[in-house]
């Protein structure tokens, strides 16, 4: 007997957490043979934080004979993006063609219809995966391609992170909380997101304001993530920003997020700048740190080659995928 049932995963015990981590290592193990499966660790970090900058986050088991067989995972994002549904979608593998991954997304896609949300999206779907297969069959199509991309600490020669900013320029670096003298202007330049290349994407960048940067800061400290943020000054104005996360379960990793300079400064090296003096910063007072992982669009070159640059190699790619959800 299937049961389909919405829950809160972050308040798996240590039996259901075994549990999801066996689902997460097989699906790994089967869909991605070229990477190390997920640790214990990792697996718990996914289930007790959700991603603060994507809203409200759903979370559905599936269970067949009492099994874990599945999850899917739904986060509602807000500020311009009200009408989409950020999704995941996992079957054990030895458990797949028997319709669970198919009332998962039934379930998952019904409940994103009462919310309002017209459009769902899978991110990170391997390219001639099973799982691409199965949402081809459901009618979703490849909507943009990214790039997956990771720095081996212990590998790279930190001299290559001596990048002062240009003339004219200062970095500022925080944790936590943004100054009060700078956090307008650094909501604006976030706005800068928006020219990175979005393929088809469904999703936007948030309207960013000075409520929406408080409220993500607060969810960063309730749920214990640690985000540091290193911007380019001109002036009195933030023209650049780079934004990288630390999570408590997963101390050898650093997630290293969105990196973007207004459209009047660029042609500086700003990026570059930016990234190499948050890595000099995180390396210096983290030293069990091992890792830094980060993703770009394919078609933004240019990051890509900041990030190789900086030490990075380019791991994979992946695609996002979408549908409406009217007729899912």
């Amino acid at each position: 007997m299937l049961e389909v049932r919405l829950i809160d995963a972050r308040r798996a015990v240590d039996g259901e957490v075994d549990e999801h981590h066996e689902l997460q290592r097989a699906a790994s193990l089967a869909d991605y043979p070229g990477a190390p499966p997920p640790t214990r660790e990792t697996t718990l970090a996914r289930l007790r934080d959700p991603d603060v900058d994507l809203g409200e986050r759903l979370f559905w088991t599936a269970r067949l004979d009492g099994r874990l067989a599945g999850h899917f995972v739904a986060q509602l994002p807000v500020d311009g993006n009200e009408h989409l549904g950020m999704v995941r979608l996992v079957v054990h593998p030895e458990l797949r063609r028997r319709g669970i991954g198919t009332e998962l997304l039934r379930v998952g896609a019904a409940e994103l219809r009462d919310r309002g949300r017209k459009i769902v999206e899978i991110v990170q779907v391997e390219t001639n995966s099973p799982g691409f297969r199965f949402a081809a069959s459901r009618g979703f199509r490849t909507v943009q391609t990214s790039i997956f991309q990771a720095l081996e600490i212990a590998e790279v020669d930190p001299d290559i992170w001596a990048v002062p900013p240009a003339d004219g320029y200062r970095l500022v670096r925080w944790s936590g909380r943004a100054p009060d003298d700078l956090v307008e202007s650094y909501a604006r330049a976030r706005h800068a997101m928006a020219d990175a290349p979005p393929g088809e994407s469904a999703f936007r960048v948030p309207d960013w304001t000075v409520d929406r940067v408080r409220r993500m800061e607060a969810g960063y400290r309730e749920n214990g993530i640690e985000r540091r943020v290193v911007v380019a000054v001109a002036g009195d104005e933030v023209v650049g920003v780079t934004e990288l996360d630390l999570h408590p379960l997963r101390p050898e990793l650093a997630s290293q997020r969105d990196t973007a300079v207004s459209a009047a400064h660029r042609g500086h090296g700003l990026g570059q700048a930016m990234k190499a003096s948050m890595l000099r910063w995180i390396t210096a007072d983290r030293p069990e740190l091992r890792r830094v992982w980060t993703s770009t669009a394919a078609a933004n070159q240019y990051m890509a080659d900041v990030n190789h640059r900086l030490g990075f190699a380019t791991m994979r790619r992946y695609c996002v995928v979408n549908r409406a959800l009217a007729g899912l």
